[in-house]
């Protein structure tokens, strides 16, 4: 069974990002807010798509249900994300840190969302030229 079947095998991985209230930040102010703290590239933000589209077929592989993006995950998947993903894509990236200060949220929740996202997308995280250009 791998991590990610694993992970969504519990429902508590998916309901990690679930916040308690919506944000009362919008999610266009919220990619900006990132952008200009923690400026980063477009393939960085495009590979949210990628990972978000996985994360939503490997649930409904896994469980047979789907995983929803929502007002009350998106900005929790989103900082999460961008997270992992600057980390992998960017020779330079911030501390996780920064990261939270910017998400507004404590670091320690971000490690715990920045796990879950990995073991949600299967630890995979390349991404072919074809398929970036897909999206």
């Amino acid at each position: 069974m791998t991590a990610s079947r694993v992970s969504l095998a519990n429902p508590t991985s998916a309901l990690t990002f679930h916040a308690r209230n919506i944000p009362t930040i919008s999610l266009e102010s919220y990619l900006l807010r990132i952008l200009k703290y923690c400026p980063t590239t477009n393939e960085v933000f495009l590979s949210l798509l990628v990972y978000f589209d996985r994360m939503s077929k490997l649930a409904g592989d896994a469980t047979g249900r789907t995983f929803v993006i929502d007002s009350f995950n998106v900005h929790r998947l989103v900082i999460a994300g961008v997270t992992v993903a600057s980390k992998f894509f960017s020779d330079v990236f911030y501390t996780n840190s920064r990261y939270a200060k910017v998400g507004g949220l404590p670091q320690p929740e971000l490690n715990q969302l920045e796990l879950q996202f990995l073991l949600l997308n299967d630890f995979r995280l390349v991404i072919s030229q074809e398929e970036m250009q897909r999206y």
